[in-house]
């Protein structure tokens, strides 16, 4: 399925992942699909370049348009600081926090649609790691 960008809402039991973007807020960590690069592909590689944790377990959340919307887990924490230019910080939340990038609708709707479908194996797509 194309895509031109794909983000993540992934949990580490309760928890969700957010990254504070340098130039904005919070949000969810992803970004643009690179030419040859399948979606979940730039899922896990986007969303190691800005958590420096690595992501399992992806399942496809949502179509959008021009995007696609993923459910992971996160996994275990990667060696390497997030590039500073872009992230500033990584946190774990299990409420939305209060400075977002986009519209607090548009949060409360993805993480209400991720948290009924979190934990759910029957449909669980484990995708193989990238190294």
């Amino acid at each position: 399925m194309p895509a031109d960008y794909v983000y993540v809402i992934a949990f580490r039991d309760s928890e969700f992942l957010m990254v504070r973007h340098a130039r904005r807020a919070w949000e969810m960590p992803g970004g643009k699909v690179n030419p040859g690069e399948s979606p979940e592909e730039a899922a896990v590689r986007e969303f190691r370049e800005e958590t420096r944790y690595d992501v399992g377990y992806l399942k496809l959340l949502e179509v959008e348009d021009g995007g696609l919307v993923f459910l992971g887990e996160v996994g275990k924490k990667m060696s390497m600081a997030p590039n500073a230019d872009e992230i500033a910080e990584v946190g774990f939340f299990r409420e939305l926090p209060e400075q977002l990038s986009f519209p607090l609708v548009e949060y409360e709707r993805m993480l209400d649609a991720a948290r009924a479908h979190h934990g759910s194996t029957a449909v669980t797509q484990r995708i193989r790691r990238l190294i």
